[in-house]
């Protein structure tokens, strides 16, 4: 489902790759550990296309990611995740779906629903808490029934029972539905009780 062969990025002076190789297989839930900073989010920009490699290329269901070129059927989770403030949380996922046109308004409402949101709560996004956001982000990532999920850091701000909460979701979401998962953490535990294979960013940089 996702290949890197000998991809390089740098910023600057700062390299953050040097002929990363990374296979994710389809139907897998792969996790990538790492801290802050350590380019976990980089990774996944390149996935998406929203940054290119210095050097190597990066195939996405089979397709070369080039410039202007983005990954069919994919739902992302990314630091740059944003809603308009003024608008309620329903609201902006419809304007989101409206877009591609894949995803009716019951089916935005429904996922909402399976995230913890309810689609009716009048309260604008400027309001939500952090949890609030961090699930609004995960039904805009799901709504569209994506047959691939490219999650950085999903459970930021969900407390202990959310995350128990997602981590079976997304399980269901492998199993029943068959849909592929990469994501990052900076814990552990996320991704021990929920990835089949994990990586530690340091040792994919080194090549291990």
């Amino acid at each position: 489902m996702v290949e890197l062969r000998n991809v390089s990025k740098a910023y600057k002076n700062n390299v953050l790759f040097t002929n990363l190789n990374l296979t994710v297989p389809r139907g897998d839930i792969c996790g990538i550990l790492g801290e802050n900073g350590s380019g976990k989010s980089v990774l996944l920009k390149m996935i998406c296309g929203f940054a290119l490699p210095d050097t190597g290329e990066i195939l996405v269901g089979g397709e070369k990611i080039e410039k202007g070129k983005f990954p069919r059927d994919i739902g992302v989770i990314l630091d740059c995740t944003g809603f308009l403030p003024g608008e309620t949380g329903l609201d902006n996922l419809l304007l989101l779906a409206s877009i591609r046109g894949k995803a009716d308004r019951a089916q935005v409402e429904e996922t909402m629903r399976r995230v913890g949101l309810k689609p009716e709560l009048e309260v604008k996004v400027g309001r939500y808490s952090q949890g609030m956001r961090q699930r609004l982000a995960i039904a805009q990532a799901l709504m569209e029934k994506p047959s691939l999920l490219v999650l950085d850091e999903p459970f930021n701000a969900i407390d202990i029972k959310s995350a128990a909460h997602f981590r079976k979701l997304f399980r269901e979401l492998n199993e029943k539905e068959r849909v592929t998962i990469l994501l990052t953490s900076h814990y552990s535990q996320d991704v021990q009780e929920l990835c089949r294979h994990t990586y530690d960013i340091g040792l994919l940089k080194a090549g291990l």
